[in-house]
């Protein structure tokens, strides 16, 4: 007679898929956390019971101490991307959480398939500074299934089902181009990175949108792509200040390209602000290389720190539910952007 077939050994992965909640959800109610309410452990532990779930010897003298959150990010190159993970690390580090930062390169796969084995890590929860509008719309539909926290900072094109935080893009493009009209600005260069990033592409929107609000003599900003640094940035640089028609003002994506901008102007005998208003876009500033140069201060700190906030409510109430978070933008007004009328 055949011995029958040994039943499988229940184990914490299979009560969070019948809970819907994450692994290290399962296992902190089990270890009976702080950090979870009763009702969830109530929920874990009836779960637990029903489906035969007997832990081991390992389990029970070794209760998960360490808390991890996984910030997931394009480019540690980039200024704005470093400023939010600098606010998220602060914020979770003061709260006993450890940070796990990881880099993909720009290749939207590599997230993906982090997705697919995020389980084998025991993470709390995950931070993704979205960095690609055209994401596909089944991109977190792991992370949705497995009720995994989730908060995602810049946007997307879709809903990403998830809390999120925003930059107040329109109203620091509003201060600035008032600002510009007064001055009777007319002709303006946007000087930016990819089209496909949420700051590109919500700054290009909400310049359309203002100066059609505001109904001006001020043209669409020419708008021209490319990557920081480098040869091809001189040259793009340069091709746009030997246009016929140059720009009254240009706004680079970047301080350190604004600085680069500073430059290659005075080389070519261009004087700012008498001949060109120069305005930066960015998250950071330089003392002493940065003194006279006018910011759109995007709030990137402010939206690290803010988005690590939400994700903890939500792994302390997994019931907690979806928001929207928009911080405000500042213009800070310095000598490349002033002329006197």
């Amino acid at each position: 007679m055949k011995a029958g077939k040994k039943k499988e050994k229940i184990g914490i992965q299979d009560i969070a898929m019948a809970l819907k909640v994450s692994a290290s959800t399962v296992s902190r109610a089990l270890n009976d956390h702080p950090r979870i309410s009763r009702k969830t452990k109530e929920k874990v532990k009836q779960a637990a019971s029903q489906l035969g779930y007997h832990p081991g010897v390992p389990e029970l003298m070794n209760p998960e101490k360490i808390e991890v959150v996984v910030v997931l990010v394009s480019s540690l190159e980039n200024s704005l991307y470093r400023e939010i993970i600098f606010g998220i690390t602060n914020f979770l580090n003061t709260n006993n959480y450890q940070t796990f930062v990881v880099d993909t390169h720009g290749d939207d796969k590599r997230a993906g398939a982090f997705f697919k084995t995020y389980r084998k890590y025991g993470i709390s929860g995950i931070i993704h500074l979205i960095s690609n509008v055209n994401l596909p719309e089944d991109y977190y539909s792991i992370i949705q299934r497995d009720a995994i926290p989730l908060v995602t900072v810049l946007e997307q094109d879709t809903d990403t089902g998830s809390s999120s935080v925003l930059p107040d893009m329109f109203h620091g493009v509003y201060k600035i181009v008032k600002y510009l009209m007064a001055l009777g600005v007319k002709n303006i260069s946007l000087l930016l990175e990819d089209g496909n990033k949420p700051e590109d592409s919500q700054l290009v929107t909400s310049f359309q949108i203002v100066l059609e609000m505001l109904d001006g003599n001020m043209a669409l900003p020419m708008v021209e792509y490319v990557e920081r640094g480098g040869e091809a940035f001189a040259k793009k640089v340069t091709a746009i200040l030997h246009r016929q028609e140059k720009p009254q003002c240009m706004l680079v994506k970047d301080i350190l390209s604004a600085v680069e901008v500073s430059r290659l102007a005075e080389k070519m005998k261009i004087k700012i602000p008498e001949d060109l208003l120069l305005i930066a876009i960015g998250a950071d500033e330089y003392p002493g290389l940065t003194d006279n140069l006018s910011l759109l201060k995007l709030p990137g700190y402010d939206m690290g720190y803010e988005a690590a906030e939400m994700l903890l409510e939500k792994i302390r109430n997994p019931e907690t539910e979806n928001q929207t978070v928009i911080k405000p933008i500042d213009f800070i007004l310095k000598g490349s952007a002033i002329r006197l009328k």
